[in-house]
Order: structure tokens, then C-alpha cells, then sequence
């Protein structure tokens, strides 16, 4: 099987109502990117998973005024939505708007599932639940391109949806055991791995050239589809829990010493860096946020990765980060938790500075990031 021939057929040659098959293969894309998998062994994706890659990229598609993704058939009741799950995520990007008080950006739902993913207290109840709802109808969405992709019949490249414990293969990290998820073929996996950047590109591409061919009031450009489709969030949600938790250790005697400059930190200045940016990938798990030096994180790292000797300079003090982070009962807890949902074990503190560098070097490389 051949992963090159079988991603130019879902995204140049398959049949199309609508933009699913171009949002499947690019969850998928982002998913290969950031969970790596044995090679040679089928990949189990739980439709959740794939569900929240989703919400991201459709967020901006759903704003004032929308803009449709396919044709909308007539019925008794008026014309029928393009995407099944609309109307659930008008409504969850309604009520952020409200909460945040401002027109919201294209960019927000990377946002909204950062502080939803990693469940410490930065979303009201009412917005994770309409959160919840939104990824249920999206997950229910995911099946149809599922069962389509490939040609050869009903289910013919991705297999029946089905409990993950069911499912042969390496299930991604965080997965739960009856959970429904689908299987994806090693080699398309790999080719996902090894051309993460050209992947996005084509994909970007065809979506934009598709949303262009749908008739809609007023008509969308490609230029204007690609502009949705690659916003970066113009903001970011405060790190309000963690930055206290951090103090805390540092008032109880932890010294913290900034990875990059590795001068040591003070409760009074210090920065908490998303060691893989935001504008590469919104990710507020623990492992990601580093106590740094303000002047190098806002004047010289800003929004790009460091080089594979910065990284490699860095894993001492961020192993020492890590190590500090697992003996405070708040944050102990919660690295346990996001470094299992992220790498699927349990990492001792040097383990995990090797991995996450790992990850922000592979992450720099796929998607060609600035690096410094």
C-alpha cells in the first residue's frame, strides 16, 4: 500500500460533498505529528481524537457570516446545513465570544481545546459542557468520511469504526478502551510522518480550492478560505493556575533555572514559556510550560523553537523543571496526567526532558518552523 498514492486520491481524486475528507486527512496529519507510532503496525485513532482537530479547523467557518462547505439541499423546513454539526458549533463559538467578550478570532477554537484539554479550571462549566456537545455531534460527523475514504467500498481503507480494545493495532496515547476508533494503515501513517509539512500544504490547498467552488452569499475566494484555514490565535488564555502553582514552589525554596539562559528564576521574574510555541501548536499540557527568563522568552525566543543545540543544552534544566513540577502536590499530578495523555506512559523527569525535546525537534522539522 502505498501512503503517497493513497493521500493525492482522498485529497485530489475522490468524490466531495462536502469538506470532510480534506479535514479527516488533516486531523489525521496533526495527530501523526504529535503522537508517534511504531512503524510497521496499524495506528488505532479513537473518533474523539480526531473529532477535536476538527473543531479547531471548522471554527473559523462558522462565524458572521458562515461560510458553507458544500451545497445545501432543500427541505420542507428551508435549506439544510452543509455540516451535520453547525448548528452545535455556531452556538459553543457563540457563547466563548460571550464569555470573552469580544468578536471572536478564527483562530480561538485552538484555544477553546488547549484550556479543554487540560481541565484545570480556565473554562465555566456551561462552555465545557457545550464543548462536550460540540465534539460528540463532531465525532458522529467523523464516520461519514471514515466510511468513504478510500474507494473500494464502505470502509474499505480505515475498517468499521469499533471499541478501540477491539481494534489491532498501536492505539494513540490517552485513548480509552471502548471508546470507538478506527484503524490507520502503517504506511499512511508514516507518509504522514515523514511529509507532515508538503500533507498540510496539498490539503490547505484543495480545501481552499474547494470552498471556492461552493455557491454562497457572499462568494469565498481561495485566498480568503487558506487565510481561515492558517490563523494562529492572536491571543492566548492566562495561565493563571500554573503560574501560581510555580511561585508556590519557588517561595517553598524550589530554584528554577531558565532552559535557555540557565540563570536561575525568581518569584517575582520569571515567564512561563510554551516550550513548543502556540502559533505551532496550542498545547497547555505541564510538560509544554517551562518557568524562562522573560527578556529571552518575549525578545529573542518569541514564537519560534530553539535548534537541535539549544534543545540539547536545555535538558538539564528542564529535567530539573520536571523534577520540580513532580514533587508539588498540585503539579505532580497534573504532569502525570498530561505526560501520559501526550506520550502514553509514566516518564521519570530525565525521560521525559529527552522526549519532549524529541518532540519540539521533530514538530521544527516536519512543519518547518523558525528556529533560533
Amino acid at each position: 500500500m502505498d501512503g503517497r498514492a493513497l493521500l493525492a486520491g482522498l485529497l485530489r481524486h475522490e468524490a466531495k460533498a462536502n469538506s470532510y475528507k480534506f479535514a479527516l486527512v488533516r486531523a489525521l496529519n496533526d495527530l501523526a505529528l504529535l503522537y508517534p507510532a511504531p512503524e510497521n503496525e496499524p495506528v488505532i485513532v479513537p473518533l474523539r481524537l480526531v473529532a477535536e482537530r476538527w473543531l479547531v479547523s471548522y471554527w473559523a467557518f462558522v462565524g458572521d457570516p458562515p461560510v458553507y462547505q458544500g451545497p445545501r439541499s432543500q427541505r420542507a423546513s428551508g435549506l439544510g446545513q452543509d455540516l451535520s454539526f453547525r448548528e452545535t458549533l455556531t452556538t459553543l463559538r457563540r457563547a466563548w465570544e460571550t464569555w470573552t467578550g469580544a468578536r471572536g478570532e478564527p483562530a480561538d477554537g485552538a484555544l477553546l481545546l488547549a484550556a479543554f484539554q487540560v481541565n484545570r479550571g480556565a473554562l465555566p462549566e456551561a462552555l465545557r459542557r457545550l464543548t462536550e456537545a460540540a465534539l460528540v455531534a463532531i465525532a458522529k460527523a467523523v464516520r461519514q468520511p471514515v466510511k468513504y475514504a478510500g474507494g473500494g467500498g464502505n470502509h474499505a481503507l480505515f475498517g468499521l469504526p469499533a471499541p478501540a480494545h477491539t481494534g489491532r493495532g498501536w492505539p494513540l496515547p490517552g485513548t480509552r478502551p471502548a471508546e470507538p476508533a478506527f484503524a490507520v494503515p502503517a504506511e499512511l501513517w508514516q507518509t504522514l510522518r515523514e511529509l507532515s509539512l508538503w500533507v498540510e500544504a496539498l490539503c490547505l490547498h484543495e480545501w481552499s480550492l474547494h470552498v471556492e467552488r461552493v455557491v454562497q452569499t457572499p462568494q469565498v475566494s481561495r485566498g480568503e478560505a487558506f487565510a481561515l484555514l492558517t490563523a494562529t490565535p492572536a491571543a492566548r488564555l492566562p495561565l493563571t493556575w500554573e503560574r501560581h502553582q510555580v511561585r508556590l514552589l519557588m517561595l517553598e525554596g524550589a530554584v528554577f533555572h531558565c532552559p535557555w539562559t540557565h540563570q536561575p528564576l525568581s518569584p517575582a521574574r520569571f515567564d512561563l514559556d510554551h516550550l513548543i510555541p502556540i502559533a505551532a501548536q496550542p498545547m497547555n499540557d505541564l510538560w509544554n510550560l517551562v518557568p524562562s527568563d522573560p527578556a529571552h522568552n518575549q525578545h529573542i525566543k518569541r514564537a519560534r523553537l530553539p535548534d537541535s543545540a539549544r534543545l540539547h543544552a536545555a535538558l538539564g534544566p528542564l529535567e530539573q523543571t520536571y523534577r520540580l513540577y513532580g514533587q508539588g502536590p498540585a503539579t505532580a499530578l497534573v504532569l502525570q496526567r498530561d505526560v501520559f495523555a501526550r506520550f502514553g506512559q509514566p516518564l521519570t523527569a530525565d525521560a521525559l526532558a529527552v522526549q519532549v525535546c524529541d518532540l519540539a525537534h521533530h514538530v521544527a522539522e516536519a512543519r518547518n518552523i523558525p528556529r533560533y
